[in-house]
């Protein structure tokens, strides 16, 4: 992590403000629309990812379990119109990033990890369909000084659907999140939609008392919230995304019905050129599930760091 912080992330925030140079822009004209492509329909995702996960269960106690999962690089792609459907347009992005083994710190677990997803963006809708892996935990318990190591995988699956309901062709959220769209100016949308989500564990330590050594969920969300960005001069803008959920779901290794709370909230601040844009994105998601005889929370943050070449 000190190597990460000291050397590897302003070498990326100086390449980021390299490709951002002004002078790589042209000056909107004024009958731009609101929301504008670029004559470039293919695009070049690298990312760049720093990743925190934390599960706690009042089961064994106070003390949570951490991944040991800091860096994580990918690359991915962006493709306008690749089919039109329902007489829509169905633009793609798709990102593979895989966890840095060497990046792991010194006297914790090892912790294998990938993340790939799949965005769909038919008009104002965002689809995704996304799989996170994890493993390799550390708990520190209160009576010692050292860390104990717990044979723990997380898989997460889930596909997603949400309406940006009030954009009216003001506002969109790809410009700050996937820089592969121009907004004019400063604007918001209300966030509406939901999910089916897959949550698999596998516990080989028994630390968890899942039943088997297994845990297996499935729920189906309900989600709202808002976004809005503010947009620049010269090519920079900023956005705030901020959603409440909540789902039903059915643990089948216990048998038993789940409701779970969860927020999910993001910060962007980037940089849209004519062939280079960038982006840094903080974000955090925090969820807490109800059994009949415990409670578990799992709160995932990360810092990311996105640059897109456009051809």
């Amino acid at each position: 992590m000190k190597l990460f912080l000291t050397r590897i992330l302003p070498l990326l925030i100086l390449a980021c403000s390299v490709f951002s140079a002004p002078a790589s822009a042209e000056p909107q004209e004024p009958d731009e629309p609101a929301v504008s492509k670029f004559r470039e329909r293919f695009s070049l995702r690298f990312l760049c990812d720093y990743n925190f996960m934390m599960v706690k269960n009042s089961a064994i106690g106070d003390e949570p379990l951490i991944s040991n999962r800091p860096v994580d690089v990918g690359i991915g792609f962006g493709y306008d119109s690749l089919f039109t459907l329902f007489g829509s347009p169905w633009d793609v992005s798709f990102d593979f990033k895989y966890g840095l083994p060497f990046t792991t710190g010194n006297g914790h677990s090892d912790s294998k990890s990938f993340e790939t997803g799949l965005d769909l963006f038919p008009g104002d809708w965002w689809l995704n369909a996304n799989l996170r892996y994890y493993s390799g935990f550390t708990q520190n318990l209160e009576d010692s000084d050292a860390d104990i190591f717990i044979d723990l995988t997380v898989v997460d699956m889930y596909f997603s659907m949400l309406w940006m309901a009030t954009a009216r062709g003001k506002f969109a959220l790809r410009s700050a999140y996937f820089l592969d769209r121009r907004q004019k100016s400063s604007a918001g949308s209300l966030i509406v939609g939901g999910r089916l989500q897959r949550n698999w564990a596998e516990d080989s330590d028994g630390v968890l008392q899942y039943e088997n050594d297994e845990y297996y969920l499935i729920t189906l969300w309900g989600d709202v919230g808002y976004t809005y960005s503010w947009i620049f001069r010269g090519g920079y803008f900023c956005n705030l995304w901020g959603v409440v959920g909540i789902a039903y779901g059915r643990e089948y290794a216990e048998d038993n019905n789940v409701l779970l709370p969860e927020f999910d909230g993001k910060f962007a601040f980037g940089y849209i050129g004519e062939k280079w844009s960038w982006n840094i994105v903080l974000k955090a998601d925090y969820s807490m599930m109800f059994y009949d005889k415990y409670r578990e929370e799992k709160f995932v943050a990360a810092f990311d760091i996105l640059v897109v070449r456009r051809f």
